[in-house]
């Protein structure tokens, strides 16, 4: 039995070789099965939506394509942890997790219809990748509408008809068959074989065969932006699939009243590689450029109480946010959405030019530091 690790402890599962061949999907199956899953997502709050050529039936021909075997959805590298929380829910309503590849791939079945997956990585600002083929900009996941799909609401970019006409050119439109599966024999035997192999790889060596492998991919996807007028940041790379043996995470912040929302930004930060690394900023500093910041508990203080959370491998100090990604040996770099001043913008913009990957976590909703701060002064009478 194969597991994979969730904050609610390791989940087994039977992991297949999976060969589709003739199969196709069963509509009212499929839909019973969306359904299930749609309330399952939403519950959890993640960004997702049906993907590459599942996306082109729902909007051309609001259908399943008639010759697929499978759904395909997408989320996102940072709403991975909380996906995989919601396996457990999932497999009290039957769906059960039958195969799982480390490049970002999930395949769930019920009703012996099947429903793959795509985790997709940050490769730049502008860019995610899904480990596979395929390439897919932001904009696309980020400013999106919903679309009822049989009385489900799925999420479909906001510019579809850009999308799909870049991705799959004009005649996108005109239904065409682009994937076929062979229902023999040695194609069976082929395909189980080479899936085997990939899974028994050491990740050093299959991830220097997968970077290798998409590299003619990735520079059809650099042509197709550049023919549709699209710029792409200088020394743009796929630098989420070089080989390595730990993936390294750095997140910063003052952290002075750790609450429930810090805990969750570690365990999200840390499903993103093997280290976390967290950056405590000195009070010092702060208090240099901020005389009037209110900051309760010194840098050691806050150091000790951040080391003492189970997500968190290493804890620093550190003064200016563009100054320590030079000088930390990470390879993810973890924001907020309010970190955006202009020494955060210089970080990013070094974390691009120098292959790392930056992903940007949104905060928990219904707890902030400010907020706790609020409720403590109003409880005290104590201005805090």
């Amino acid at each position: 039995m194969a597991h994979i690790k969730t904050s609610k402890g390791n989940l087994t599962y039977d992991s297949h070789l999976l060969h589709f061949g003739n199969k196709v999907i069963n509509r009212e199956a499929m839909l019973e099965d969306l359904h299930l899953l749609a309330v399952c997502l939403d519950k959890i709050d993640i960004n997702w939506g049906p993907a590459f050529g599942t996306l082109i039936g729902i909007v051309r021909n609001d259908d399943f394509q008639p010759w697929k075997p499978l759904f395909d959805i997408y989320i996102l590298k940072e709403d991975e942890e909380r996906f995989k929380d919601a396996l457990w829910l999932l497999k009290e309503l039957n769906f059960e997790l039958v195969r799982y590849e480390r490049r970002g791939l999930y395949f769930l079945k019920r009703n012996d219809e099947f429903i793959k997956i795509f985790v997709l990585h940050k490769i730049s600002a502008d860019v995610r990748h899904t480990g596979g083929s395929d390439f897919i900009h932001e904009k696309y996941l980020q400013n999106t509408v919903k679309w009822d799909f049989k009385g489900v609401e799925l999420n479909v970019p906001e510019e579809v008809d850009e999308y799909l006409e870049f991705q799959y050119g004009a005649d996108w439109v005109t239904p065409k068959q682009t994937v076929t599966y062979s229902n023999t024999l040695f194609a069976k035997l082929w395909h189980w074989t080479k899936t085997a192999v990939q899974d028994l790889l050491p990740d050093s060596v299959y991830y220097g065969w997968l970077y290798q492998h998409r590299q003619k991919d990735f520079q059809k996807f650099k042509l197709r932006c550049e023919k549709h007028g699209i710029a792409l940041p200088k020394n743009f790379q796929l630098s989420n699939m070089k080989p390595r043996k730990y993936k390294k995470v750095l997140t910063v912040g003052v952290y002075d009243l750790l609450h429930k929302g810090h805990v969750e930004l570690y365990r999200r930060a840390k499903g993103l590689g093997d280290y976390l690394i967290v950056a405590a900023q000195d009070s010092d500093f702060i208090l240099k450029y901020k005389p009037t910041a209110k900051v309760l508990n010194s840098t050691e203080d806050r150091k000790y109480m951040i080391k003492s959370i189970r997500y968190v491998d290493e804890v620093i100090t550190y003064t200016d946010v563009d100054k320590i990604v030079q000088e930390v040996d990470f390879d993810v770099f973890v924001t907020g959405p309010d970190q955006c001043h202009e020494g955060f913008q210089r970080a990013i913009q070094w974390c691009e030019a120098h292959g790392k990957e930056h992903i940007v976590l949104a905060r928990t909703n219904g707890v902030s530091s400010s907020e706790l701060k609020a409720k403590i002064a109003s409880k005290t009478g104590a201005a805090v």
